[in-house]
C-alpha cells in the first residue's frame, strides 16, 4: 500500500472525527496477533470484546477527553509506523533501551514509570509433558532444539543472551505450540495468561506444562511516537495519567471478565 495514501487516509479519518465530535483524535495501533486476554482476535479487525489492554486504553483515552482511532498491524510494520510518526502511539510494549531511543515511554529518573503501565505480565517456559527440558531460574537443560518465541518479541534476544538457540519465526500460539508438539522446538517462551487461555480454549492444556520459575516479569506500556510527543506532550501525559487511574479501578474486574473469553 502506498505510504502517502495511507497517511492521507489516517489524516482524513482524524479530521472527520474532529468534525463530528469536536474532540482531538488519537490514532493508536496494536498487533494483529491474538494475545488473549490482553489483545483478542487476529487480523486487522478489532474484536468484540477486544481484550483487557484494549479496553483499558479505550477507557483512558475517553476519560482524557479524546476520540480514539484504532488500527491493527503486524508487529514489525507497527513499530516502523510508530518510528516514522505515521501514528500517534502503539501498545502494549515492555521497556528496552533500544526502543526508548525510537519511541517515547512514560519515564521517571531514567526508567519507565510503573505507575503508568498498561499491565504487568510474566513470561513462562512451556514444554511438552514428559519432556526433559528444565529451567531452575539459573540454567536450562535438555534443550535439543531451539526455544520458540513469537516474531518480534524482545524475549528472543534475552534468551540468545543466555546462550540459547532461538526460533522466532512463529507469529503466535497456534504455530508455536504446534512446533512444540512436533518437536521442532524444545520449549516455548511466552506470556503466561495468554498461553493459559489458548491452551484452555483449545483443549490442549493436558499436553503442555510450565517449567521452572518465571523467565521474566515485565511491565507493559502504551508508547507514543516522538512526533506526537513533540507536538502534543500534554495530551500524551494526560492519557498516561488517565490510564493509571483506569487501570487501578478496572484491571481486576477486567481480568475476571476475560477468564472465559476464548482466543480467536
Amino acid at each position: 500500500m502506498n505510504r502517502n495514501w495511507m497517511a492521507g487516509l489516517l489524516l482524513g479519518l482524524a479530521l472527520q472525527s474532529i468534525a463530528a465530535t469536536g474532540k482531538q483524535s488519537i490514532n493508536l495501533i496494536f498487533v494483529d496477533v491474538d494475545s488473549t486476554p490482553f489483545l483478542v482476535g487476529r487480523g486487522d479487525r478489532v474484536a468484540n470484546p477486544p481484550g483487557l489492554a484494549v479496553e483499558l486504553i479505550q477507557q483512558a483515552v475517553a476519560a482524557a477527553g479524546y476520540q480514539l482511532q484504532l488500527q491493527r498491524l503486524p508487529q514489525l510494520r507497527m513499530l516502523r509506523a510508530l518510528e516514522e510518526g505515521k501514528v500517534d502511539g502503539a501498545f502494549i510494549f515492555s521497556y528496552t533501551p533500544e526502543r526508548a531511543q525510537l519511541y517515547v515511554y512514560p519515564m521517571i529518573e531514567g526508567q519507565p514509570d510503573p505507575n503508568f503501565r498498561v499491565t504487568h505480565i510474566s513470561y513462562r517456559l512451556y514444554r511438552l509433558k514428559g519432556s526433559r527440558v528444565t529451567w531452575d531460574g539459573q540454567k536450562f537443560e535438555g534443550m535439543a532444539h531451539p526455544v520458540g518465541v513469537n516474531t518480534g518479541w524482545v524475549m528472543a534476544n534475552t534468551l540468545r543472551d543466555k546462550g540459547l538457540a532461538v526460533d522466532d519465526g512463529g507469529r503466535g500460539y497456534p504455530e508455536n505450540f504446534s512446533k512444540l508438539k512436533l518437536g521442532r522446538i524444545s520449549a516455548y517462551a511466552t506470556l503466561e495468561p495468554s498461553a493459559e487461555s489458548y491452551l484452555k480454549s483449545t483443549g490442549m492444556a493436558d499436553q503442555f506444562e510450565k517449567v521452572g520459575p518465571p523467565l521474566q516479569d515485565k511491565d507493559y506500556f502504551l508508547l507514543f511516537s516522538k512526533r506526537f510527543m513533540s507536538e502534543s506532550p500534554d495530551v500524551a501525559r494526560r492519557i498516561w495519567q488517565m490510564l493509571a487511574q483506569v487501570r487501578e479501578k478496572q484491571e481486576a474486574a477486567l481480568f475476571q471478565k476475560y477468564e472465559d473469553v476464548a482466543p480467536q
